[in-house]
């Protein structure tokens, strides 16, 4: 495959899982088909199922993709030299902030695939790497900032997180997304988390 080629092939699997992370957050699992991905994508019809085969693959990708996305923001994110509680507050709550408005769709699809793997186990070992990432660079926050046992600190904490995030995405009439409350949210999870 010439360069170019390879370079359009990757190009449409791009904008099929991005368009696949919107189809998901707009409409479900559910609503998720290869069709579906093709007319979000702009694409032409079978366009996506060019490139991802089956529906699992075509979830394998957005995973994949989902977490491209995250930890690109999360390499800003340092995990040494935390500071103060407040300083580790208002980068928890900016990152909130940021998953719930800009990244919001992404937020949405995440869960969405978290919720499906509790009935169907096809990405589970996918979804457990990936989580395993994650926890583990929390987990190093947590150690260099000298709390006990990071590990199961880092679980926890990304529990709160997901939860406060769940809250603010199925009670949007609560106003759990408002930056201002959740700041509180996140005062109140590190009082138990740092004592």
């Amino acid at each position: 495959m010439s360069t170019k080629a390879g370079g359009a092939v990757a190009g449409r699997r791009q904008r099929a899982v991005d368009a696949a992370i919107e189809v998901i957050a707009a409409d479900g699992l559910r609503g998720l088909t290869h069709r579906a991905v093709d007319v979000r994508a702009g694409l032409p019809p079978g366009s996506t199922s060019s490139v991802f085969r089956t529906r699992t693959a075509l979830l394998g990708g957005v995973l994949d993709r989902l977490v491209e996305l995250d930890e690109a923001v999360l390499r800003d994110v340092p995990v040494t030299g935390w500071g103060s509680a407040a300083e580790i507050a208002e980068l928890l709550t900016g990152l909130l902030t940021y998953w719930l408005g800009p990244a919001r769709s992404r937020t949405v699809a995440r869960l969405e695939l978290y919720l499906d793997a509790t009935r169907r186990a096809e990405l589970t070992p996918e979804l457990r790497t990936a989580n395993r990432r994650f926890r583990d660079r929390t987990a190093e926050g947590m150690r260099a900032a000298g709390l006990p046992d990071p590990d199961e600190s880092a679980r926890i904490l990304l529990a709160q997180l997901d939860g406060l995030l769940y809250d603010a995405l199925a009670r949007p009439f609560a106003g759990g997304a408002e930056p201002e409350r959740l700041r509180r949210a996140v005062d109140v999870m590190l009082r138990g988390q740092l004592g």
